[in-house]
């Protein structure tokens, strides 16, 4: 039987990941924060489900009988899929389990700020004041132009919703065809007309040496004054500190993040939390009943393909397979 250590606190019990592996695999739950604790609990591991443990180099070269490692998530950026491939252990991910439920989650944050929904439920619920007139300076929805900023899975969803509300929508991916994106009623620019048109900036990207802190001081200087700024990807792409600069100049007139850059912030600490102007949720984009049991499904099946040669069926990122070694 197959041994499959499962390294962080996921939700609920095991009853969804048992129930695929049957009698091929036992799964067992320890969770680990540090490369020792991982060295330590999955030194006899045939597989590992993961999110943000550090699979180092230095972890994997002490785990020879670790053939994969399944991300329970879209990201995988907590490990180097270099150092994973010369050590002959798989990458797998889950790239469609929440993609709906973080589209709707991004939209949402853009109707909320642009409705000026939280300073109205403010001024109502704790000032006790009945203003009609509190934002004056709120815009037509469908007379803004949104920026996405990547647009694969999650972006084209996005897209799909938006049609209905008639915003323009931008978009800005080098490796999309004008032609997919044409399909779904959206305008492939360049990152700067992206910068310089959008009145909404939404960021889709996945976190990898190439794009973190793509939203930087410089990126935020060719934005419009006033910029709106949404992410429900991952924090690195921001450049926290620029973004704390650009909210107190203006130049970034809202944000709404659904990640920050620590996985687990000091919120009695971080610039972003206390601002009228930031929305902040607890990296919740993810969440619905469906989608937890989505993710501990098919983060158990890549596990169990792969473990039966069933490569086709896995979501592997790295391109390794065992019959090429």
């Amino acid at each position: 039987m197959k041994k499959v250590i499962l390294t962080f606190n996921s939700m609920g019990g095991l009853d969804e990941e048992e129930k695929v592996f049957g009698d091929f695999a036992q799964i067992a739950k320890i969770p680990c924060k540090t490369e020792e604790e991982l060295i330590e609990n999955c030194k006899d591991a045939d597989a590992v489900i993961c999110c943000y443990e550090p699979f180092t180099d230095k972890v994997m070269e002490k785990l020879p009988k670790l053939k994969i490692l399944s991300f329970k998530s879209i990201g995988f950026n907590s490990v180097d899929l270099n150092d994973a491939k010369k050590r002959n252990i798989a990458v797998t991910n889950i790239p469609q389990y929440c993609i709906n439920e973080v589209a709707d989650h991004t939209v949402a944050l853009m109707l909320c700020i642009n409705r000026r929904l939280v300073q109205f439920n403010t001024s109502v619920q704790q000032n006790k004041a009945w203003k009609f007139d509190l934002c004056p300076n709120m815009t037509r929805f469908c007379e803004c132009t949104i920026g996405l900023l990547g647009f694969g899975n999650i972006s084209k969803l996005v897209a799909k919703r938006l049609n209905g509300f008639g915003p323009e929508i931008i978009a800005y991916d080098p490796f999309v065809s004008s032609e997919d994106a044409d399909k779904c009623g959206v305008k492939l620019v360049t990152l700067d007309e992206l910068y310089e048109k959008a009145d909404y900036i939404s960021c889709h990207l996945p976190l990898n040496k190439n794009t973190e802190k793509t939203l930087n001081t410089q990126a935020f200087a060719k934005m419009k004054d006033g910029v709106v700024l949404i992410n429900t990807s991952r924090g690195g792409i921001i450049d926290e500190n620029a973004l704390v600069n650009a909210l107190n100049s203006g130049k970034v007139g809202f944000a709404a993040l659904d990640v920050l850059v620590d996985e687990h912030p000091d919120l009695n600490n971080n610039a972003l939390c206390g601002r009228h102007n930031v929305i902040l949720t607890p990296h919740v984009a993810f969440y619905s009943l469906s989608s937890v049991r989505d993710a501990k499904t098919q983060s158990a099946e890549n596990i169990l393909f792969y473990l039966k040669g069933e490569y086709e069926k896995c979501y592997i990122v790295n391109g390794v397979t065992q019959k090429e070694h």
